[in-house]
């Protein structure tokens, strides 16, 4: 690899280069099954955590409340999730419905296929590496 200079030097830029990277694989892999990764990990955090407030899941997300209230929409509109609508939004949960459970079962064959394809680019054990210090980043923030 080159020597890094100028805007190659920046964290920030290289995380969300790697980041929009890594989104396409797994993006080419559920387009099949009419998901995007977001959407399968917004399903997949749901499934983990039943009844989970807005603001909870926007934590857990690492996304603004707004921003993530945009992204719910479909999925909503999917009948993916249900929601409590009582009380204000920002108390708002949420849990996967029969059609939501069935639909992140029907992705995760090609979530794991996109696992596979990004391990086998840069080894699995890269890979876990990788995993392991980004989430160490995002938990100590």
């Amino acid at each position: 690899m080159k020597p890094l200079t100028g805007p190659d030097l920046c964290h920030c830029l290289a995380a969300r280069r790697a980041a929009r990277y890594v989104s396409r694989i797994y993006d080419s892999h559920l387009s099949g099954v009419g998901i995007s990764i977001s959407q399968f990990s917004i399903l997949a955090l749901v499934e983990e955590h039943p009844g989970i407030a807005v603001a909870d899941l926007a934590d857990l997300m690492v996304m603004e409340r707004t921003t993530l209230v945009r992204a719910l929409r479909p999925l909503r509109d999917a009948k993916w999730l249900t929601s409590d609508a009582e009380g204000p939004k920002a108390a708002l949960t949420f849990t996967l419905s029969a059609a939501g459970k069935a639909k992140l079962s029907e992705a995760e064959p090609c979530w794991r296929a996109a696992q596979a394809e990004f391990e086998a680019g840069v080894s699995r054990k890269q890979a876990a590496a990788l995993r392991a210090g980004l989430l160490t980043v995002v938990f100590a923030g």
